[in-house]
């Protein structure tokens, strides 16, 4: 099998990179703590670097290596600046400099040994997705980095040996589409995956348990759930599932954990391991028991890779999320801001309610049980304690704060709907800012995500913006606007989550929007969805309305605010 993404042998020779390639690997290796969040990594990236896979971490020499064969064809070199700007001309090499760097931030083994048991090598398997997860916990813009990269990892891992180049083994060739016509890539020939349970498992880790944890799409690796779970069966597979879910949820330092799960995972697989192993590594090789023809799981793992990069290829190419500069806000913006911000006000006003108050002596009605019972406690030579004399006061009882995240889509079929967006971005924005204890940011998504105004802060115009984009990487503005608000931790904060938009989507944005927007409402975020037109339906279990106008979304949003802020 293809080598592993860690390698704790640091005395295998590292490659010493030359000429452009010094230059690139410098690069990277500035970007790598911005990616990673460690500030020691030395990357080296060049062609047969990676040490047998596309990219590799190595713990004990704080280095990442990543082979740069997976450049698209025919690139040359001297173009390649290596820095995160320039990284979508090269999106699946930066996604495996973001999953190395991934591995460098979440995978903290306690002994290195531990990788070469049995409860180990599984351990790694589920390691894969845990750590794109938490990356993405971090870093949730990188997704779509992770899911350009996902065809470069995952089918490495279901062919024979690369250097054996007689078993077909290495990566096709990825062309090198024209600088203005996007060409889709070539069709993913099916891998020589046999049928049996340890190769189900490990599509089941690589596949599915990245769509559970939010990279892929359910609907593209739905061929590969169904031909698991006609090998594995349903039940075996819903207990995987248990098990990788479980893996997700482990803390980066807990080897105990992922070796338990490690060892649950291969007890259930069984120990036909080496045996998938055996059968790969001779596959068209004349020296093992060659696959005969594509089998259904090979052409599953083919056809959800291919769905991941034609929808990452659409992510890629088209729009740049730009502003357009800012304006003085209108007369009516100002007049809508105030409106709203007196609204939050009110909402926000510490509410009087009733206490009842006990005490030993008046002012108070007294309570004859506790009047007896004091008489009680002199009699028998005890200080009293009994607390007959009761009233009522009004206390004041402030409304908790409010946290309000406002997604605004630039694509291109919002155009006619860019105006009013910014205009309700900059109000809603400039009156939360005007009310003690309440914090909005708003970001603008497209292909990128933008942010408009931060927490805390109040806008000093209106920021305009162009609606360009031919794609929405809408879970990366939900991912953004809760990790900077914080909308699904409970807590103190009333949280609000606006989102203007016609939802017109891919069906991975549309699956994961979801997931994430059900996870936000079950945390008791409350949600709001704005469309241009009834002819929209927002993502549910956002409730939607139509507005048109900048002054009657922020009276919705006030509403909506005010229902969140007092429910009753």
């Amino acid at each position: 099998m293809p080598a592993e993404h860690i390698h704790t042998d640091p005395t295998i020779p590292a490659p010493a990179p030359e000429g452009e390639w010094l230059r690139i690997s410098a690069a990277m290796t500035a970007e790598i703590a911005t990616i990673s969040g460690c500030k020691d990594l030395v990357v080296t990236c060049a062609p047969g670097a990676g040490r047998g896979a596309p990219g590799v971490h190595i713990p004990s020499l704080a280095a990442i290596e990543i082979d740069a064969a997976i450049l698209p064809a025919g690139m040359d070199p001297t173009t390649v600046e290596g820095t995160a700007t320039d990284a979508r001309r090269y999106p699946a090499l930066w996604g495996v400099l973001t999953h190395e760097g991934a591995h460098a931030a979440h995978t903290h083994w306690d002994s290195p040994t531990t990788m070469s048991s049995r409860a180990g090598r599984a351990a790694m398997l589920l390691e894969e997705a845990r750590i794109e997860a938490a990356h993405t916990g971090r870093r949730p813009t990188h997704r779509r980095w992770l899911r350009a990269s996902a065809k470069t990892l995952i089918l490495p891992t279901f062919l024979p040996d690369p250097d054996d180049e007689a078993a077909g083994g290495a990566l096709p060739p990825v062309p090198a589409p024209p600088a203005s016509t996007p060409v889709p890539p070539a069709p993913t020939p099916a891998p020589p995956v046999p049928m049996t349970r340890a190769a189900a498992a490990r599509a089941a880790a690589l596949l599915l348990a990245r769509a559970d944890a939010g990279i892929l799409g359910p609907t593209e690796t739905a061929p590969v759930e169904t031909v698991c779970a006609a090998i594995l069966g349903a039940d075996d597979l819903a207990a995987l599932r248990r098990i990788w879910q479980a893996a997700t949820a482990t803390a980066d330092d807990d080897t105990a954990t992922m070796l338990r799960l490690g060892e649950q995972w291969a007890d259930l697989v069984g120990d036909d391991e080496e045996e998938t192993d055996r059968v790969l590594a001779g596959a068209g090789t004349g020296t093992g028991p060659a696959l005969d023809g594509a089998t259904p799981l090979g052409e599953a793992i083919a056809e959800a890779l291919d769905a991941i990069t034609a929808d990452t290829h659409g992510h890629s190419l088209d729009g740049e999320t730009r502003t357009a500069g800012t304006r003085p806000a209108t007369r009516v913006e100002r007049t809508a801001a105030g409106t709203l911000a007196r609204a939050l006000r009110r909402a926000a006003v510490p509410e009087r309610v009733p206490v009842t108050v006990t005490s030993a002596t008046p002012p108070g009605r007294l309570r004859m049980r506790g009047a007896l019972a004091a008489d009680a406690q002199r009699a028998a030579g005890a200080l009293p304690t009994a607390r007959p004399f009761t009233r009522t006061r009004h206390k004041k009882i402030p409304n908790p704060p409010l946290r309000l995240g406002i997604a605004v889509d630039v694509s291109g079929s919002m155009r006619t709907f860019a105006k009013p967006a910014a205009s309700t971005a900059w109000i809603t924005a400039t009156a939360a800012a005007a009310v003690p204890g309440t914090h909005t940011q708003t970001v603008i998504f497209g292909r990128h995500v933008r942010a408009l105004s931060h927490p805390g802060a109040a806008p000093q115009k209106v920021t305009k913006f162009e609606a360009n984009d031919g794609t929405e990487v809408f879970t990366e503005a939900v991912d953004l606007l809760t990790a900077s608000l914080g909308l699904d931790r409970p807590g103190g904060a009333i949280r609000l989550l606006v989102v203007i938009s016609d939802g017109k989507f891919l069906t991975t944005e549309k699956e994961q929007g979801e997931a994430r927007l059900r996870r936000l409402a079950s945390s008791g975020c409350h949600l709001l969805w704005i469309t241009p037109s009834k002819t929209n339906s927002p993502i549910p279990p956002a409730p939607g309305i139509t507005l048109d106008t900048p002054t009657t979304t922020a009276t919705a949003i006030a509403d909506a605010a005010l229902r969140a802020l007092r429910p009753s």
